[in-house]
């Protein structure tokens, strides 16, 4: 039986490897102006292939506007955000094509000035965004305008993809962090910012349930601590930073004002608030733009009634996440 397991898993990471390669090959090949046209086909594949995920999407979707919107709506929203993943994907694959000024055309920076005033300080920065838009090239904008970049990201499970993003993600100029093994992942973002250096972080994802538990939608879900607990250690200051693609399919990068922490001097009850304060505004980005966040995220998997603290679904397979809870607790001491 182990051989069997080790023999489907090799099969199944070079099958998906394969498939990365070619799929990059062909979209090489391809004119940047058919992108757009190749992108919304393969979302439109996506909406009825992928069924699992597009049952995790509507779930979700359904928790977090219940009567405010209907079934058929919850659809074309799901409908339209992977015609507008499949164009983001296109794009990703080309951006090492694209020329400056046609990038600048194609990614608008709208509050730039606060990044260069934040930055000015020498501590580095902590943008939060978030998995809306395409936030990949919203880096690659910032890595263009000459902005040294760092990304935290979840590596995808099949190793020989996540090294060919890696390749990509540094020969586009930016910095991939694993977010593990964890004290890694924060030694590295202490360096980054350290030397001064923009830490892209996003708290959308389905966190360990070590980290602070918060309001999203009306339910409570654990929530990653990263964008506070760095501030304290560091004093970098937080800047939220959103893309969001247009009707014309340009996109737009809207950096907002560095984000004031509210600080009472009980660092855990600091912490919560403030990353709670910090998931509103992600939240007001998604309510705004509902057909361009991942909603095939299981988001909500551990999320709990907000006034019971009830659990909505059975309880999450613990062996995975009693290795990903290890350590997080370290950080938090380390700044009480």
């Amino acid at each position: 039986m182990k051989q069997r397991n080790r023999i489907k898993k090799f099969l199944e990471i070079h099958a998906g490897s394969l498939f990365f390669k070619l799929y990059f090959h062909w979209v090489r090949r391809l004119s940047i102006d058919s992108l757009e046209s190749w992108g919304e086909k393969l979302g439109s594949v996506a909406f009825y292939i992928l069924r699992r995920r597009k049952k995790i999407a509507l779930q979700n979707m359904l928790l977090a506007f219940g009567k405010e919107k209907d079934k058929e709506e919850f659809k074309q929203i799901y409908r339209t955000n992977l015609k507008n993943i499949g164009m983001n994907m296109m794009e990703v694959a080309r951006c090492v094509d694209f020329g400056n000024g046609y990038l600048k055309n194609l990614v608008t920076l709208e509050g730039k000035e606060y990044l260069d005033n934040a930055l000015a300080q020498k501590k580095g920065v902590i943008c939060l965004t978030a998995h809306i838009g395409n936030f990949p090239l919203m880096c690659t904008r910032l890595v263009k305008e000459g902005y040294p970049v760092s990304l935290v990201a979840r590596n995808p499970e099949n190793p020989e993809i996540a090294t060919a993003l890696a390749s990509i993600m540094k020969t586009i100029g930016m910095e991939a962090i694993p977010d593990k093994p964890r004290r890694t992942c924060v030694s590295r973002s202490l360096k980054a910012l350290k030397k001064n250096q923009i830490l892209l972080l996003q708290i959308d994802q389905n966190a360990p349930r070590t980290e602070s538990w918060v309001d999203f939608f009306g339910y409570l879900v654990p929530t990653f601590n990263g964008p506070v607990v760095l501030s304290l250690r560091t004093g970098a200051p937080i800047l939220p930073m959103f893309i969001i693609r247009n009707s014309t399919h340009l996109h737009t990068v809207s950096i907002y004002p560095p984000f004031e922490l509210a600080m009472s001097g009980d660092i855990e009850k600091d912490v919560t608030t403030n990353i709670a304060r910090l998931t509103k505004l992600t939240e007001a980005a998604i309510r705004e733009h509902p057909d361009q966040w991942w909603w095939f995220h299981r988001r909500f998997r551990k999320a709990r009634d907000i006034k019971t603290g009830k659990k909505l679904f059975p309880k999450y397979p613990s062996k995975e996440h009693k290795a990903r809870d290890e350590g997080n607790k370290e950080l938090m001491g380390s700044i009480s």
